[in-house]
This record gives C-alpha cells, structure tokens and sequence, in this order.
C-alpha cells in the first residue's frame, strides 16, 4: 500500500479530537471505600469449598468427638494440612492462572488483595482451632496448650511447604505441587500417631514446641517473600 493511499485512510477515518477531556476527568470521582468494605469484598472472592472444609472439621469434632474419643486428636490432626492447603491456594490463585497481570491493573493492588485473602483466611483457621482444641483436650483429659501445638505443627508445615513452593513453582502445577504436600503431611502424621507413639510422651513435648517455633518464623517468611514477590512483579509489569 502506497504512503498516499495510507495517508487518504487515515484522514478518512480519523477520530475526533475529544471535547472537554480534561474538564470530564476532573468531574469522575472514584466511590470510596473502606478497609472494612475492601475486606468484605474479598470475602466473597474465596471459594465457597476453604469455608465448607473449615464447617465440616467443625462438625466432625463436636460429633465425632463422643465417637472416637481420644483418637480426635489424630483424626483433626489429618485435617490440618487440607485447611492449610485453603489458604495456599487461595492466595496464589491469581498467579497459579495468570491472572496477576490482570488484577496490577485493577483499583486495588494484588498485593493488597493477597494481604487481605491471606488475614481472612488466616484468622478463620486460627478461631476454627482455637474452637476444636478445648474439644479434643476435654475428650483426652489432656492439657489445652500441648493440644493445640500438636494440632498447628501439621498446619504450619504444610503453610511453609506451600507457600515455599508457590513462589518456586508457576502455573496450575504449583496447586498440584500444594495438594501433595497437604496428602503426604496428612498421611505421614497418621502414620507417626500409629506407629511411633513414643513420639507424643510429655517427656519429647520441648522438641515439639521448638518445632511449633522454627515453623512459625519459616511461615511467617516465606509470607512475607510472597508479598515482596508480587511487588517485584508490579514493578516489572
């Protein structure tokens, strides 16, 4: 196509300059909005299933609790990583179907909406423990606290496994990579409560706390890599 030709198409279909652009750009106001709505609207963003599971380990353990007795505590144990594998994939679903790009472009950022999906998910585990463990502690007339670790040690290996590779691993496969960590956590806990008991004496309960604790700061920074891991993707978009 000759440059004459190209020329006499683009005057014929040239657009408009706009009018009062500028005067109706300053006239658009943005709606505002709260934390609390913010958060609200992330609420209704996290699949319905993280909230199902969370209802049924609920039911199971004020139910199943004059059922089984005192080996609850393994069964809610078993459950653990499943609860933990709710949060991992809520928070790196956006990355997992790379939808990142999509949501840097939105009002809020996805740093902002990982935050945010990360506190609510976080918080409804930690009030859905803090439920169960006077359940399971009454059942084996055992003290609350050390229930409680043996509870959050399955949880939280399986939150630092996940996230750890949620920031290694791209696509769907990092989801897949999550739900194998959260079967072989499940599995390997039940196979320590049948087969080495020992492991549970009061007198081994400082190696689990020291686990608890080196669990909790590996957690808390492979989060807080996650977070830094999607500025850096802002940055480069």
């Amino acid at each position: 196509m000759n440059k004459k030709l190209r020329r006499a198409l683009k005057d014929s279909f040239a657009a408009p300059l706009p009018v009062g652009k500028k005067a109706f750009l300053r006239g658009v106001r943005e709606l505002p909005i709260g934390n609390f709505e913010f958060i609200r609207t992330q609420i209704a963003y996290i699949r319905k299933w993280v909230w199902a599971l969370s209802g049924t380990i609920f039911a199971f353990t004020v139910i199943g609790s004059e059922w089984i007795g005192r080996d609850m505590l393994w069964c809610i144990s078993a459950f653990m990583p499943l609860l933990a594998l709710g949060i991992i994939t809520e928070c790196g679903r956006a990355e997992a179907y790379k939808m990142a790009e999509l949501e840097m472009s939105t009002r809020f950022s996805i740093k902002s909406a990982v935050l945010a999906r990360l506190g609510i998910t976080g918080c409804a585990s930690l009030i859905l423990i803090c439920a169960v463990t006077p359940f399971i502690a009454m059942q084996r007339s055992a003290d609350i606290f050390r229930t409680g670790v043996y509870i959050l040690c399955p949880y939280l290996l399986t939150a630092y496994s996940g996230f750890l590779a949620v920031r290694k691993i791209h696509g769907k496969e990092s989801l897949y990579f999550c739900a194998g960590i959260a079967a072989a956590v499940s599995v390997l806990n039940m196979i320590l409560s049948q087969e080495l008991s020992c492991l549970y004496i009061a007198g081994n309960f400082i190696w689990w706390s020291a686990a608890l604790t080196v669990l909790c700061v590996g957690t808390a920074i492979q989060c807080y890599k996650m977070i830094k891991q999607t500025e850096e993707l802002t940055w480069s978009l």
